[in-house]
């Protein structure tokens, strides 16, 4: 008697960690699909127009190639000088990345360009002659270099083709 009580204890125990496996496995597949779902609606939000706070932005005055809204900020952060802020296409910013030879580096460059075709970016670093042409896939991370705020360069370079694209360039 003594060992098959141990037996079915062992299987309700068993059984127990079974089910609450299946519910943490459900919990963090619902969560996921949230986070997911959240990207989404952030990304759509940048490309039609919308920049983030996250973003580094310009003060830009109503001029564009187009009769379009300018890229902006809410409204309620427009300062009432006919300025809007706009995508700044050559931030300052400190990048994370994997070189040529896979080791990983890091270096601070002020943006000279970004080529969104070939997905690379170019930049000056503070030393006269510091270059760098860095892959856009290559980055593993990035923040702003006044601030340390994080930069989330997939979204920076779906608001810079947004703003293109609205001024013709593109």
């Amino acid at each position: 008697m003594v060992g098959g009580f141990a037996r079915w204890q062992l299987l309700a125990l068993a059984a127990g960690a079974l089910v609450l496996f299946l519910v943490m496995w459900i919990t963090w597949g619902r969560i996921a699909q949230r986070r997911e779902v959240g990207r989404r609606i952030a990304a759509a939000r940048v490309r039609s127009g919308h920049v983030p706070l996250e973003i580094p932005t310009v003060r830009g005055g109503m001029a564009h190639a187009s009769d379009a809204a300018p890229d902006t900020l809410p409204e309620w952060f427009i300062q009432g000088k006919g300025e809007h802020s706009v995508v700044d296409e050559q931030p300052r910013i400190r990048v994370r990345y994997v070189d040529p030879s896979g080791r990983k580096a890091e270096c601070t460059m002020q943006v000279s360009h970004l080529d969104i075709q070939k997905k690379l970016l170019t930049g000056h670093g503070e030393m006269p002659g510091d270059m760098y042409r860095i892959p856009l896939h290559a980055i593993t991370g990035a923040r702003i270099a006044e601030s340390g705020q994080r930069f989330n360069v997939d979204t920076w370079v779906d608001a810079v083709r947004v703003a293109r694209r609205r001024r013709g360039q593109v």
